[in-house]
């Protein structure tokens, strides 16, 4: 923490590779240092005696001072050299913008390896190689070749993308938006997210936490560190590269639906991450919660002067988890008295058309004195009479004077554009769509209720792994049988089923169950029984389970010729809504854990939801919650409610089990049968694979 300290408030600077040449990176950097701040710069270049009015020198050590921040600009094999010299110097902060390391290829991945080792030699904290610098502008430093500095804001913005990094630069400084800081990470080959988001979690002028990020150096550890800041400050995050193209064909259901991009957004939502849709939204996200406090309710008012983004806002609303605010009857008498008789004194309140900035006055102040709202949409359409800037002027006086937040959708572009001055002198975040608006709000209500909830206690489950269960992993035949002895052992809800290895025994088995009862196929080769018809239920009688087995049999030699048929598990028959529970093995955070609408339909209606283990009951509730299939679950249309008592209490166990039994890549249970509240869940079918 002290040494980035330092690393952000440099008092002498050296930039090594400083050209003065107009156009070259080296020049460019070393205007850019000069022109912010009263740092004492260094050029260093060994073919002149004075850039840009400075003295040069040929080395680090040449310079009469020990820089506290070397900006290095030189080609990428000299770059191991200048870090050991500037570690000699006594040194111990650098940037190096230059490029040609991993990311070119193994020669470069070679010199890359080398910088680590160098830095390590000498304990450097090293920002790139391979990016566009940095700039804190609270500290006056522009330690970067950005075209743009921006102004003072409350937001620092780290992106792994210098390009997305610039194009946000430019965005910012159109609409008059502040950073407290810009980081281009780069290779991160020494500084990564993970020591940046514990300096900016202390910075007292940094409000939110902005982050693009193409990969996570350690993604357990970002997830522990997210967790506690985002308590306290908002993280804001657009991850690219989430999805795997060319990946191996997976087997598993879980498999096929936990992709890259379900265990990055499982993990950030599990971390109180907010999770940017696209790039447009990471931007006015990051405007929101700048400008904005938090809402302290889910109720919204919205005063326009259109009746058609009224509509469009409310709309949005319902699709976000927030509702309309139902206005006191003392608000709307107010409004009545104050309003022409063709406004809508009700919530949405359209001021009309015709309304001036006195009108928006009136009925925003009374809207903002309602008790009964927590926050404010409002909308402006541009007409012949319509007076953005002093429209804007009134909405910020009043949300100066009070504590709900307050969002502008002044929809246009080329009357709304110039007012960009306006918004940023009284914090206003301006977003041009209802959609965008909305959005931000819900993205702010969901902070605001996270920073409430508690850390979950874990009441872990005492997961068994027996010698049995050691010898079952250890061998090569993982078949349905074996992985029920190792639930078995756990006091997993399995349903009652037995395996049998032909029809005779399958016959014993019957007449102890009792029918009807359930046959499948046991084959390890098998891996959708249902598709190839491996399974049979209903089973009546005697008759009907000779049929049953010679049947699976037979569809088991045409359709999966190759497949060895190990045996039948015989078992009773179980009704009740069929649920899929599913596990896959994150390489970055550990087992995804799945759970929704199962049996057949698994696939084709994705009705799925992904938490990273370990988690709690009031996660695993969540989880249900989210899902389309809930309803049902809770009980409707006069069906009795199901047990989501124990489907959570499964939740959990599983996430349990899962992080016992690191030796299994991936698991189904599919399907698991809900059964009526208080009777519990059964495992029907079991798949494991490792």
């Amino acid at each position: 923490m002290n040494q980035l300290q330092k690393f952000f408030s440099p008092a002498t600077i050296a930039v090594i590779g400083a050209s003065a040449t107009k156009g070259k990176v080296g020049n460019d950097v070393l205007l850019n240092v000069k022109a912010v701040g009263n740092a004492t710069v260094y050029p260093l270049n060994p073919k002149d005696d004075f850039i840009e009015d400075l003295k040069a020198y040929r080395s680090v050590l040449d310079i009469p001072k020990v820089p506290d921040l070397a900006i290095v600009v030189v080609p990428a094999v000299l770059v191991p050299k200048v870090a050991e010299e500037c570690g000699q110097k006594g040194c111990r902060n650098l940037v190096v913008i230059s490029a040609g390391f991993k990311e070119s290829g193994k020669e470069g991945e070679k010199l890359e390896e080398e910088l680590k080792m160098v830095a390590k030699k000498y304990g450097l904290s090293i920002l790139g190689p391979n990016c566009l610098g940095y700039i804190a502008t609270n500290q006056s430093i522009n330690a970067s070749f950005a075209a743009t500095y921006p102004r003072v804001g409350n937001v620092a913005f780290l992106s792994q993308s210098g390009a997305l990094g610039t194009a946000i630069l430019d965005m910012a400084d159109a609409q008059e938006f502040g950073l407290s800081y810009f980081v281009s990470l780069g290779n991160k080959a020494g500084i990564s997210e993970l020591e940046l988001l514990d300096y900016f979690a202390e910075d007292k002028k940094t409000k939110v936490i902005l982050m693009y990020l193409e990969s996570i150096s350690n993604g357990l550890e970002f997830i522990e560190k997210a967790k506690k800041i985002t308590k306290k400050k908002p993280i804001i995050v657009l991850k690219s590269g989430k999805t795997s193209e060319g990946s191996k064909a997976v087997s598993s259901h879980t498999g096929s639906l936990a992709g890259m991009s379900a265990s990055y957004s499982a993990a950030f939502k599990q971390a109180g991450i907010i999770e940017a849709e696209d790039l447009m939204d990471f931007f006015e996200l990051a405007k929101a919660f700048s400008y904005q406090g938090l809402p302290k309710g889910e109720k919204v008012a919205i005063v326009t002067n259109a009746g058609g983004p009224g509509i469009l806002l409310t709309d949005w609303l319902s699709e976000y988890n927030l509702k309309l605010a139902q206005l006191s009857d003392k608000t709307q008498v107010a409004l009545a008295k104050a309003m022409p008789a063709a406004a809508n004194t009700h919530n949405p309140v359209d001021v009309l058309g015709d309304a001036l900035a006195d009108r928006y006055q009136t009925a925003l102040e009374l809207v903002v004195k309602d008790k009964n709202v927590d926050s404010i949409i409002v909308a402006l359409t541009p007409q012949k009479m319509t007076q953005i800037k002093e429209t804007a002027e009134i909405i910020g006086k009043i949300g100066r004077r009070s504590d709900k937040p307050i969002i502008l959708c002044f929809m246009g572009e080329e009357r709304i554009v110039d007012n960009h001055s306006i918004f940023s002198k009284y914090s206003l975040p301006q977003l041009n769509y209802p959609l965008s608006a909305v959005r931000a709000l819900a993205a702010m209500r969901r902070q605001n209720l996270w920073q409430q909830q508690k850390a979950f206690k874990s009441n872990r489950f005492k997961i068994v792994k027996s010698a049995v269960a050691k010898k079952i992993l250890a061998g090569s035949n993982l078949t349905e049988e074996l992985c029920r002895k190792i639930l078995a052992e756990n006091n997993f809800p399995l349903h009652s089923a037995v395996a049998v290895k032909n029809l005779a025994e399958a016959i014993k088995v019957a007449k102890k169950i009792g029918y009807p009862l359930a046959v499948k196929v046991i084959s390890e080769q098998v891996v959708h029984k249902s598709d190839v018809g491996g399974v049979k239920v209903g089973v009546a009688d005697e008759k009907q389970l000779t049929a049953a087995i010679t049947e699976i049999e037979a569809n088991i030699k045409s359709k999966v010729p190759k497949a060895k048929i190990d045996g039948y598990l015989v078992g009773e028959m179980v009704s009740g809504l069929q649920v899929i529970l599913g596990m896959k093995r994150d390489p970055q955070f550990g087992p995804l854990i799945m759970v929704g609408l199962g049996g057949i339909y698994t696939e084709i209606f994705k009705d799925i939801t992904f938490r990273i283990a370990p988690f709690g009951i009031d996660e695993a509730n969540k989880m249900i919650e989210e899902l389309k299939i809930y309803p049902m679950i809770k009980g409707v249309r006069g069906q009795k409610p199901l047990d989501q008592k124990a489907l959570a209490d499964l939740l959990v166990k599983f996430a349990d089990f899962s992080l016992a039994y690191p030796e299994i890549a991936e698991i189904d249970f599919n399907p698991v049968m809900v059964l009526e509240r208080g009777k519990g869940v059964k495992i029907v079918d079991v798949r494991m694979m490792k």
